[in-house]
Protein backbone atom coordinates (compact mmCIF):
# COMPACT_ATOMS: atom_id res chain seq x y z
CA UNK A 1 0.00 0.00 0.00
CA UNK A 2 2.88 2.34 0.84
CA UNK A 3 4.33 1.83 -2.66
CA UNK A 4 0.96 2.51 -4.24
CA UNK A 5 0.52 5.72 -2.29
CA UNK A 6 4.03 6.89 -3.04
CA UNK A 7 3.46 6.25 -6.72
CA UNK A 8 0.25 8.21 -6.49
CA UNK A 9 2.03 11.12 -4.82
CA UNK A 10 4.63 11.16 -7.58
CA UNK A 11 1.85 11.04 -10.15
CA UNK A 12 0.08 13.95 -8.44
CA UNK A 13 3.23 16.07 -8.47
CA UNK A 14 3.78 15.33 -12.16
CA UNK A 15 0.11 15.96 -12.94
CA UNK A 16 0.16 19.31 -11.13
CA UNK A 17 3.26 20.40 -13.01
CA UNK A 18 1.71 19.29 -16.30
CA UNK A 19 -1.55 21.06 -15.54
CA UNK A 20 0.23 24.30 -14.67
CA UNK A 21 2.28 24.12 -17.87
CA UNK A 22 -0.77 23.21 -19.94
CA UNK A 23 -2.80 26.01 -18.39
CA UNK A 24 -0.10 28.50 -19.33
CA UNK A 25 -0.12 27.08 -22.85
CA UNK A 26 -3.90 27.42 -23.06
CA UNK A 27 -3.68 31.09 -22.11
CA UNK A 28 -1.34 31.74 -25.03
CA UNK A 29 -3.70 30.35 -27.64
CA UNK A 30 -2.59 32.18 -30.76
CA UNK A 31 0.20 30.56 -32.80
CA UNK A 32 3.27 32.45 -33.94
CA UNK A 33 2.68 35.03 -36.70
CA UNK A 34 3.12 33.95 -40.28
CA UNK A 35 6.80 34.37 -41.15
CA UNK A 36 7.93 36.71 -43.91
CA UNK A 37 7.83 34.68 -47.13
CA UNK A 38 10.62 34.32 -49.62
CA UNK A 39 9.95 36.04 -52.94
CA UNK A 40 7.35 34.21 -55.06
CA UNK A 41 7.44 34.09 -58.83
CA UNK A 42 7.82 37.64 -60.13
CA UNK A 43 5.94 36.75 -63.33
CA UNK A 44 3.00 34.41 -64.04
CA UNK A 45 3.93 30.80 -64.73
CA UNK A 46 1.84 30.69 -67.88
CA UNK A 47 -0.53 32.74 -70.07
CA UNK A 48 -3.78 34.06 -68.65
CA UNK A 49 -6.85 32.72 -70.46
CA UNK A 50 -10.31 34.23 -69.95
CA UNK A 51 -13.77 33.57 -71.33
CA UNK A 52 -14.34 35.16 -74.74
CA UNK A 53 -15.70 38.69 -74.68
CA UNK A 54 -14.74 39.33 -71.05
CA UNK A 55 -12.44 42.10 -69.79
CA UNK A 56 -8.83 41.27 -68.91
CA UNK A 57 -7.87 40.10 -65.46
CA UNK A 58 -6.61 42.99 -63.27
CA UNK A 59 -2.91 43.45 -64.03
CA UNK A 60 -1.85 43.36 -60.37
CA UNK A 61 -3.01 39.72 -60.07
CA UNK A 62 0.53 38.35 -60.37
CA UNK A 63 0.09 34.94 -58.70
CA UNK A 64 1.97 32.23 -60.53
CA UNK A 65 -1.13 30.11 -61.13
CA UNK A 66 -4.88 30.33 -60.57
CA UNK A 67 -8.27 28.90 -61.54
CA UNK A 68 -11.62 30.69 -61.21
CA UNK A 69 -14.70 28.54 -61.79
CA UNK A 70 -18.46 28.39 -61.34
CA UNK A 71 -19.16 25.98 -58.47
CA UNK A 72 -22.53 24.82 -59.79
CA UNK A 73 -21.60 24.08 -63.42
CA UNK A 74 -17.85 23.52 -63.09
CA UNK A 75 -17.24 26.03 -65.90
CA UNK A 76 -13.81 27.67 -65.63
CA UNK A 77 -14.11 31.40 -66.33
CA UNK A 78 -10.41 32.23 -66.18
CA UNK A 79 -7.16 30.38 -65.59
CA UNK A 80 -3.40 30.77 -65.52
CA UNK A 81 -1.10 27.75 -65.65
CA UNK A 82 -3.95 25.61 -64.27
CA UNK A 83 -2.05 22.31 -64.43
CA UNK A 84 1.33 23.62 -63.27
CA UNK A 85 2.45 21.20 -60.56
CA UNK A 86 3.35 23.25 -57.50
CA UNK A 87 3.72 22.75 -53.75
CA UNK A 88 0.23 23.08 -52.23
CA UNK A 89 1.18 23.82 -48.58
CA UNK A 90 -1.79 23.48 -46.23
CA UNK A 91 -4.41 23.69 -48.97
CA UNK A 92 -3.72 19.95 -49.35
CA UNK A 93 -5.62 19.53 -46.06
CA UNK A 94 -8.76 19.91 -48.20
CA UNK A 95 -7.98 16.49 -49.64
CA UNK A 96 -7.23 15.09 -46.18
CA UNK A 97 -10.65 16.28 -45.03
CA UNK A 98 -12.44 14.75 -48.02
CA UNK A 99 -10.69 11.44 -47.32
CA UNK A 100 -11.19 11.24 -43.54
CA UNK A 101 -14.35 13.19 -42.65
CA UNK A 102 -16.83 10.52 -43.79
CA UNK A 103 -14.92 7.91 -41.76
CA UNK A 104 -14.81 9.74 -38.41
CA UNK A 105 -17.88 10.60 -36.34
CA UNK A 106 -17.62 14.30 -35.42
CA UNK A 107 -18.91 13.56 -31.91
CA UNK A 108 -16.32 10.84 -31.22
CA UNK A 109 -13.96 11.67 -28.34
CA UNK A 110 -10.25 10.88 -28.57
CA UNK A 111 -7.71 10.82 -25.76
CA UNK A 112 -4.58 12.43 -27.18
CA UNK A 113 -1.45 10.36 -26.59
CA UNK A 114 2.20 11.37 -27.17
CA UNK A 115 2.51 9.03 -30.15
CA UNK A 116 -0.13 10.98 -32.08
CA UNK A 117 2.14 13.98 -32.60
CA UNK A 118 5.58 12.64 -31.67
CA UNK A 119 6.97 12.74 -35.22
CA UNK A 120 6.13 16.38 -35.90
CA UNK A 121 8.97 17.80 -33.81
CA UNK A 122 11.62 16.06 -35.91
CA UNK A 123 10.01 15.77 -39.35
CA UNK A 124 8.21 19.11 -39.50
CA UNK A 125 10.13 21.76 -37.52
CA UNK A 126 8.23 25.03 -37.34
CA UNK A 127 4.99 23.51 -38.65
CA UNK A 128 1.72 25.21 -37.73
CA UNK A 129 -0.06 23.82 -34.68
CA UNK A 130 -3.30 24.49 -32.84
CA UNK A 131 -1.92 23.22 -29.51
CA UNK A 132 -2.85 19.55 -29.02
CA UNK A 133 -1.77 18.36 -25.56
CA UNK A 134 -1.31 14.65 -24.83
CA UNK A 135 -3.52 13.61 -21.95
CA UNK A 136 -6.45 15.84 -22.98
CA UNK A 137 -9.59 14.68 -24.74
CA UNK A 138 -10.81 16.11 -28.04
CA UNK A 139 -13.87 15.53 -30.14
CA UNK A 140 -13.28 14.86 -33.82
CA UNK A 141 -15.12 18.12 -34.53
CA UNK A 142 -12.64 19.99 -32.30
CA UNK A 143 -9.77 18.55 -34.31
CA UNK A 144 -11.31 19.58 -37.64
CA UNK A 145 -11.83 23.08 -36.24
CA UNK A 146 -8.12 23.10 -35.43
CA UNK A 147 -7.40 22.08 -39.02
CA UNK A 148 -9.62 24.58 -40.83
CA UNK A 149 -9.27 27.56 -38.53
CA UNK A 150 -5.61 27.32 -37.43
CA UNK A 151 -4.19 24.88 -40.00
CA UNK A 152 -2.96 22.68 -37.15
CA UNK A 153 -0.61 19.96 -38.35
CA UNK A 154 -0.88 18.48 -34.86
CA UNK A 155 -4.66 18.17 -35.36
CA UNK A 156 -4.13 16.45 -38.72
CA UNK A 157 -1.62 14.06 -37.14
CA UNK A 158 -4.15 13.18 -34.43
CA UNK A 159 -6.94 12.59 -36.95
CA UNK A 160 -4.60 10.46 -39.05
CA UNK A 161 -3.74 8.42 -35.94
CA UNK A 162 -7.44 7.82 -35.35
CA UNK A 163 -7.78 6.64 -38.96
CA UNK A 164 -4.99 4.08 -38.59
CA UNK A 165 -1.87 6.21 -39.05
CA UNK A 166 -0.34 8.49 -41.65
CA UNK A 167 0.38 5.66 -44.11
CA UNK A 168 -3.27 4.53 -44.39
CA UNK A 169 -4.37 8.19 -44.42
CA UNK A 170 -2.07 9.01 -47.35
CA UNK A 171 -3.42 5.96 -49.18
CA UNK A 172 -6.99 7.19 -48.63
CA UNK A 173 -6.00 10.65 -49.88
CA UNK A 174 -4.53 9.16 -53.05
CA UNK A 175 -7.69 7.12 -53.63
CA UNK A 176 -9.83 10.22 -53.08
CA UNK A 177 -7.70 12.23 -55.53
CA UNK A 178 -8.32 9.54 -58.15
CA UNK A 179 -12.07 9.69 -57.55
CA UNK A 180 -11.89 13.46 -58.01
CA UNK A 181 -9.82 13.06 -61.19
CA UNK A 182 -7.18 15.27 -59.61
CA UNK A 183 -4.46 13.91 -61.85
CA UNK A 184 -1.85 16.59 -61.10
CA UNK A 185 -1.74 15.73 -57.40
CA UNK A 186 0.94 13.58 -55.77
CA UNK A 187 0.44 12.99 -52.03
CA UNK A 188 3.40 12.32 -49.73
CA UNK A 189 2.08 13.37 -46.31
CA UNK A 190 -1.26 14.15 -44.70
CA UNK A 191 -0.86 17.86 -43.93
CA UNK A 192 0.76 19.51 -46.96
CA UNK A 193 4.09 20.26 -45.27
CA UNK A 194 6.80 20.57 -47.94
CA UNK A 195 8.02 17.12 -49.00
CA UNK A 196 9.99 15.98 -52.01
CA UNK A 197 7.60 15.05 -54.79
CA UNK A 198 4.44 16.37 -53.13
CA UNK A 199 2.61 18.57 -55.63
CA UNK A 200 -0.83 19.64 -56.77
CA UNK A 201 -2.24 22.28 -59.10
CA UNK A 202 -4.71 25.14 -59.11
CA UNK A 203 -7.00 22.98 -61.24
CA UNK A 204 -6.92 20.06 -58.80
CA UNK A 205 -7.46 22.24 -55.73
CA UNK A 206 -10.49 23.83 -57.41
CA UNK A 207 -11.81 20.29 -58.00
CA UNK A 208 -11.29 19.45 -54.34
CA UNK A 209 -12.92 22.64 -53.07
CA UNK A 210 -15.92 22.13 -55.30
CA UNK A 211 -16.37 18.59 -53.97
CA UNK A 212 -15.95 19.86 -50.40
CA UNK A 213 -18.62 22.52 -50.81
CA UNK A 214 -21.07 19.78 -51.76
CA UNK A 215 -20.37 17.96 -48.48
CA UNK A 216 -22.37 19.33 -45.52
CA UNK A 217 -19.74 18.57 -42.88
CA UNK A 218 -16.87 20.06 -44.90
CA UNK A 219 -18.87 23.20 -45.67
CA UNK A 220 -19.69 23.69 -41.99
CA UNK A 221 -16.04 23.51 -40.92
CA UNK A 222 -14.56 25.62 -43.71
CA UNK A 223 -17.02 28.48 -43.15
CA UNK A 224 -16.59 28.71 -39.37
CA UNK A 225 -15.10 32.06 -38.29
CA UNK A 226 -14.21 31.11 -34.71
CA UNK A 227 -14.58 28.21 -32.30
CA UNK A 228 -13.85 27.11 -28.74
CA UNK A 229 -10.92 24.70 -28.48
CA UNK A 230 -10.49 22.34 -25.49
CA UNK A 231 -7.88 23.13 -22.86
CA UNK A 232 -7.04 21.80 -19.40
CA UNK A 233 -9.60 20.98 -16.71
CA UNK A 234 -12.59 21.33 -19.00
CA UNK A 235 -11.75 24.91 -20.03
CA UNK A 236 -11.47 26.26 -23.57
CA UNK A 237 -9.71 28.96 -25.50
CA UNK A 238 -10.92 30.66 -28.66
CA UNK A 239 -9.41 30.09 -32.07
CA UNK A 240 -10.26 32.22 -35.08
CA UNK A 241 -10.02 31.49 -38.79
CA UNK A 242 -6.80 32.57 -40.53
CA UNK A 243 -8.75 33.17 -43.77
CA UNK A 244 -8.62 36.98 -43.94
CA UNK A 245 -11.49 37.14 -46.44
CA UNK A 246 -13.95 35.27 -44.25
CA UNK A 247 -16.32 37.78 -42.69
CA UNK A 248 -14.74 40.58 -44.72
CA UNK A 249 -15.28 39.80 -48.39
CA UNK A 250 -19.01 39.92 -49.31
CA UNK A 251 -20.38 36.41 -49.64
CA UNK A 252 -17.16 34.62 -48.67
CA UNK A 253 -17.91 31.01 -47.68
CA UNK A 254 -14.39 30.05 -46.71
CA UNK A 255 -12.30 26.91 -47.50
CA UNK A 256 -8.51 26.90 -46.82
CA UNK A 257 -5.32 28.96 -46.86
CA UNK A 258 -1.72 27.73 -46.86
CA UNK A 259 1.88 28.88 -46.60
CA UNK A 260 5.39 27.47 -46.57
CA UNK A 261 8.67 29.12 -47.47
CA UNK A 262 8.90 26.93 -50.58
CA UNK A 263 5.27 26.98 -51.69
CA UNK A 264 4.79 30.67 -50.85
CA UNK A 265 1.21 31.72 -50.14
CA UNK A 266 -1.59 29.51 -51.45
CA UNK A 267 -5.33 29.91 -51.09
CA UNK A 268 -8.50 28.10 -52.12
CA UNK A 269 -11.79 29.86 -51.48
CA UNK A 270 -15.42 30.23 -52.47
CA UNK A 271 -17.89 33.08 -52.36
CA UNK A 272 -21.59 33.40 -53.11
CA UNK A 273 -23.62 36.31 -54.46
CA UNK A 274 -27.20 36.33 -55.71
CA UNK A 275 -27.36 32.54 -55.65
CA UNK A 276 -24.17 32.15 -57.68
CA UNK A 277 -21.07 30.54 -56.16
CA UNK A 278 -17.54 30.91 -57.49
CA UNK A 279 -14.55 28.78 -56.56
CA UNK A 280 -11.03 30.19 -56.78
CA UNK A 281 -7.62 28.61 -56.22
CA UNK A 282 -4.46 30.72 -56.16
CA UNK A 283 -0.92 29.34 -56.06
CA UNK A 284 2.56 30.82 -55.74
CA UNK A 285 1.56 34.28 -54.51
CA UNK A 286 2.95 36.86 -52.11
CA UNK A 287 1.55 38.37 -48.93
CA UNK A 288 -1.12 40.18 -50.98
CA UNK A 289 -2.76 36.88 -51.94
CA UNK A 290 -6.05 37.86 -50.31
CA UNK A 291 -6.19 41.11 -52.27
CA UNK A 292 -5.43 39.21 -55.47
CA UNK A 293 -8.11 36.65 -54.67
CA UNK A 294 -10.69 39.37 -53.98
CA UNK A 295 -9.96 40.98 -57.36
CA UNK A 296 -10.36 37.65 -59.12
CA UNK A 297 -13.71 37.08 -57.42
CA UNK A 298 -14.87 40.62 -58.21
CA UNK A 299 -13.95 40.01 -61.85
CA UNK A 300 -15.81 36.69 -61.87
CA UNK A 301 -19.02 38.03 -60.37
CA UNK A 302 -19.00 40.84 -62.97
CA UNK A 303 -18.94 38.25 -65.76
CA UNK A 304 -22.38 36.98 -66.84
CA UNK A 305 -23.23 33.49 -65.60
CA UNK A 306 -24.07 32.45 -69.17
CA UNK A 307 -20.61 33.22 -70.58
CA UNK A 308 -18.76 30.40 -72.31
CA UNK A 309 -15.94 28.99 -70.25
CA UNK A 310 -12.35 28.21 -71.17
CA UNK A 311 -12.29 24.75 -69.56
CA UNK A 312 -14.38 22.48 -67.36
CA UNK A 313 -13.83 21.02 -63.90
CA UNK A 314 -14.31 17.28 -64.10
CA UNK A 315 -17.28 15.84 -62.22
CA UNK A 316 -16.03 13.60 -59.39
CA UNK A 317 -16.96 9.99 -58.91
CA UNK A 318 -19.45 9.58 -56.03
CA UNK A 319 -17.92 10.44 -52.66
CA UNK A 320 -19.21 9.61 -49.19
CA UNK A 321 -20.68 12.57 -47.31
CA UNK A 322 -19.81 13.57 -43.77
CA UNK A 323 -22.03 14.60 -40.87
CA UNK A 324 -22.50 18.21 -39.79
CA UNK A 325 -20.77 18.80 -36.43
CA UNK A 326 -22.75 19.92 -33.40
CA UNK A 327 -20.88 23.02 -32.26
CA UNK A 328 -23.18 23.41 -29.23
CA UNK A 329 -21.72 20.37 -27.45
CA UNK A 330 -19.63 21.23 -24.39
CA UNK A 331 -15.91 20.50 -24.74
CA UNK A 332 -14.70 17.13 -23.43
CA UNK A 333 -12.83 17.46 -20.13
CA UNK A 334 -9.27 16.34 -19.71
CA UNK A 335 -9.40 12.73 -18.57
CA UNK A 336 -9.31 12.32 -14.80
CA UNK A 337 -6.06 11.54 -13.03
CA UNK A 338 -7.37 8.15 -11.90
CA UNK A 339 -8.28 7.16 -15.43
CA UNK A 340 -4.97 8.44 -16.75
CA UNK A 341 -3.20 6.38 -14.05
CA UNK A 342 -5.11 3.32 -15.19
CA UNK A 343 -4.01 3.90 -18.77
CA UNK A 344 -0.41 4.70 -17.90
CA UNK A 345 2.13 2.18 -19.15
CA UNK A 346 5.08 0.79 -17.23
CA UNK A 347 7.34 3.48 -18.71
CA UNK A 348 5.04 6.24 -17.51
CA UNK A 349 3.72 7.05 -21.00
CA UNK A 350 0.13 6.86 -22.15
CA UNK A 351 -0.27 3.87 -24.49
CA UNK A 352 -1.16 4.35 -28.13
CA UNK A 353 -3.42 1.31 -28.35
CA UNK A 354 -6.66 1.81 -30.21
CA UNK A 355 -8.68 1.03 -27.09
CA UNK A 356 -6.95 3.72 -25.05
CA UNK A 357 -6.79 6.26 -27.86
CA UNK A 358 -10.49 6.02 -28.63
CA UNK A 359 -11.72 5.73 -25.05
CA UNK A 360 -14.74 8.04 -24.82
CA UNK A 361 -15.00 10.63 -22.10
CA UNK A 362 -17.93 10.15 -19.73
CA UNK A 363 -19.61 13.25 -18.47
CA UNK A 364 -19.90 13.97 -14.79
CA UNK A 365 -17.61 13.07 -11.90
CA UNK A 366 -14.77 15.03 -10.41
CA UNK A 367 -12.18 17.03 -12.30
CA UNK A 368 -8.50 16.15 -12.63
CA UNK A 369 -7.62 18.78 -10.03
CA UNK A 370 -10.24 17.37 -7.69
CA UNK A 371 -8.77 13.90 -8.01
CA UNK A 372 -5.28 15.26 -7.44
CA UNK A 373 -6.45 17.02 -4.27
CA UNK A 374 -8.11 13.82 -3.06
CA UNK A 375 -4.90 11.88 -3.64
CA UNK A 376 -2.88 14.51 -1.77
CA UNK A 377 -5.19 14.08 1.19
CA UNK A 378 -4.49 10.34 1.13
CA UNK A 379 -0.75 11.02 1.04
CA UNK A 380 -0.95 13.53 3.89
CA UNK A 381 -3.00 11.08 5.93
CA UNK A 382 -0.39 8.41 5.37
CA UNK A 383 2.41 10.77 6.42
CA UNK A 384 0.55 11.74 9.60
CA UNK A 385 0.06 8.06 10.46
CA UNK A 386 3.72 7.40 9.79
CA UNK A 387 4.81 10.26 12.08
CA UNK A 388 2.46 9.08 14.85
CA UNK A 389 3.74 5.51 14.52
CA UNK A 390 7.36 6.63 14.69
CA UNK A 391 6.65 8.83 17.72
CA UNK A 392 4.90 5.93 19.50
CA UNK A 393 7.86 3.69 18.77
CA UNK A 394 10.29 6.23 20.29
CA UNK A 395 8.12 6.58 23.43
CA UNK A 396 7.88 2.82 23.82
CA UNK A 397 11.65 2.47 23.53
CA UNK A 398 12.18 5.18 26.14
CA UNK A 399 9.84 3.39 28.58
CA UNK A 400 11.70 0.11 28.13
CA UNK A 401 15.02 1.81 28.79
CA UNK A 402 13.66 3.12 32.10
Amino acid sequence: MRGSLLRRSVTVAAACAALIAAGAGGAVAAPAPTPTPSVPSSTPLGPTVTSPGTPPIPPDVQAGSFVLADEDTGTILAERAPHERLRPASTLKILTALALMPRLDPAQVHLSVPGDIAALGTTEPGASAVGIKPGLSYRVSDLWNGVFLRSGNDAIATLAAMAGGEGPTVDLMRQTAQRLHANDTVVVNADGYDADGQVSSAFDLALMARAGLQDPGFRAYCSLERAKFPSVNGTTFEIDNENRLLGRYPGMIGVKNGYTSLAHHTFVGAAQRAGRTLVVSVFDAGTDIYQQTAKLLDWGFAVPATVAGVDQLAAPDPLRKSAVPDETLPPPDALHVKKRDALTGSDGSIPTSAAAASSPHKAGGSTALGDAFETLLYVLGFLVCAVVALRARVLLKQRKER
